[in-house]
């Protein structure tokens, strides 16, 4: 199955290029995500991830970033399959 997130995170002031963070996210498995980040610093990756479940897709896709950005700040999660 594929699910649909969003991760936020807050960028260090000399992570801001886009071109350069997307090379790092797409070399640590986050292809499947589409990159911005905006004048306040601020990532956002719009996910498509296969996975078995909800809690797979998200936590390899947290686990990714990490990989290629360890400084950025997760500060949002937003998803669909994420409600009380």
């Amino acid at each position: 199955m594929e699910f649909a997130f969003t991760l936020r995170y807050r960028l260090p002031s000399q992570c801001r290029d886009d071109d350069q963070l997307a090379g790092q996210l797409a070399a640590c498995d986050c292809a499947d995500a589409r990159v911005s980040v905006n004048r306040a610093g601020y990532l956002v990756l719009e996910f498509l991830r296969a996975a078995d479940s909800p809690a797979a897709a998200l936590s390899s896709a947290i686990a990714d970033v990490q990989r290629a950005l360890p400084s950025a700040e997760l500060i949002d999660i937003r998803s669909d399959f994420m409600s009380n």
